[in-house]
């Protein structure tokens, strides 16, 4: 599939939820979803932006994409495809302004409408092939660039310092970085969520990043030791087993309060029944770093064609990959087949997961 079917088949799903709710027009505005509808373009100049320079504008003839002057040529000759009919508005007015003019006073659907917003993110959710054979791209470059990034860590390096190197890599991928967690040997003892800091790595690096392309969020994390450590050693591979049963939950279980039934007993079934109490576990992904975190007696249905992200934590230790449930199996994403990395398989009710292991240097 092209991209512009794609955005056509997005384009017609909003008209046909239009036509139900007796609308003439939608308009949406923020990234994640003008992402999605763009099928990858970026709305936004700064990360930290939650509404963009740019809008989508839908009616039942006509699709726009409303631009402030300053971007309106760049998203034209980068960000869109043909699909859209660009419109530039001076940058010193206001968007309202001229979908006031295009609408010509038709009723419109607004994002912060509570359905519009519910059918939107349900939209985004649920994955097309073309959006998971993009997503498999923006996994291949994370992975790579994550680990070979800290292919060059050092013991005397601080986590700063590591950071660095770690965003260098992804950005000469092409891939924006959303968070960069460094864990040193203090450090992943310390903090579930290590903002790096002036200190030394140590014996022992955990490092944890949520990377995007097209839109498309990508979190994944790797381990590495200078000495060897077998309690460490051990400790994390059994958090790795741990990680690979929750991922076949979420393959054979549907509803999010059932797979996180299973996320506490196999807690409890390896020896460990509190340490999801101390970290989140992960949850949905696609077009945000988590759709939404996953909790207990949440009654949310996870369909064919959904992203998850786990990342279970025994304290020191962490594992954590991107995956795409189809009707086959859990598909890894975070994942590149020419890696010199490490990896553990392990065998779940008759499914094989691989798993990261830890790159001793």
């Amino acid at each position: 599939m092209k991209r512009e079917e794609d955005v056509e088949n997005k384009i017609e799903s909003v008209r046909k939820y239009m036509s139900q709710r007796g609308a003439k027009s939608a308009l949406i505005e923020s990234m994640e979803n003008f992402s999605w509808i763009t099928s990858g373009g970026r709305s936004y100049i700064a990360l930290s932006d939650t509404h963009g320079s740019a809008a989508v504008f839908i009616t039942f003839d006509k699709a726009y994409i409303i631009s402030k002057n300053i971007e309106a040529e760049r998203l034209k000759n980068e960000e869109i495809t043909s699909n859209f009919l660009v419109i530039g508005y001076p940058w010193y007015t206001k968007l309202e302004d001229m979908v006031a003019k295009i609408s010509d006073g038709n009723e419109i659907l607004y994002e912060d409408e509570p359905n519009f917003k519910n059918f939107l993110f349900h939209s985004r959710l649920k994955l097309s092939d073309f959006e998971q054979e993009r997503y498999k791209i923006v996994g291949v470059k994370t992975a790579r660039a994550l680990e070979k990034a800290m292919k060059t860590f050092s013991e005397t390096m601080t986590e700063i310092e590591a950071k660095a190197k770690i965003e260098m890599e992804l950005s000469k991928e092409g891939l924006e970085t959303l968070l960069i967690l460094v864990f040193g040997d203090e450090s992943r003892s310390l903090y579930r969520h290590n903002l790096p800091r002036n200190v030394k790595i140590g014996k022992r690096c955990i490092a944890s990043v949520c990377a995007r392309m097209f839109g498309l969020v990508i979190s994944t994390t790797r381990t590495i030791e200078f000495e060897r450590d077998e309690k460490f050693e051990s400790k994390h591979e059994l958090n790795a087993l741990i990680d690979a049963e929750i991922i076949n939950s979420s393959f054979e279980k549907s509803l999010i309060s059932q797979i996180f039934f299973d996320i506490e007993k196999i807690y409890e079934s390896h020896g460990y029944p509190d340490e999801w109490h101390l970290h989140h576990q992960g949850g949905v992904t696609g077009y945000r770093t988590r759709e939404f975190v996953a909790i207990p007696h949440f009654p949310f249905q996870i369909e064919d064609g959904m992203a998850l992200a786990w990342n279970p934590t025994i304290t020191g230790t962490k594992s954590e990959d991107t995956y795409v449930r189809t009707s086959d199996g859990m598909v890894l994403l975070s994942f590149t087949e020419e890696s010199e990395w490490p990896y553990l398989e392990f065998h779940v009710n008759g499914k094989t997961y691989k798993r990261p292991g830890i790159l001793k240097i």
